[in-house]
């Protein structure tokens, strides 16, 4: 879902939430590219969806959120925790 419907604090918040994502992929779990990660999960997140995501551009629904949590192996709880 496009984020340009969305509020300003609520857009801050994802693009916020991406730049988290971005960094446990590519320092926390050590991979090359997020295409490397996107490969190595392709069952939980899409390679757009990942992209979209990491760049604040999607809105995501709850089920994806959880793919990612699995695939990045980190609690909801501590990936979202101090956004709101």
């Amino acid at each position: 879902m496009p984020t340009k419907k969305l509020k300003k604090a609520e857009r801050l918040v994802l693009e916020e939430l991406g730049k988290r994502i971005k960094k446990i992929i590519l320092v926390d779990k050590d991979y090359q590219s997020l295409d490397a990660f996107s490969l190595e999960h392709h069952d939980s997140i899409a390679k757009p969806t990942l992209y979209q995501i990491c760049d604040g551009k999607r809105d995501m629904k709850l089920s994806t959120l959880m793919g990612l949590c699995r695939a990045l192996d980190v609690p909801l709880e501590q990936l979202v925790k101090d956004l709101f």
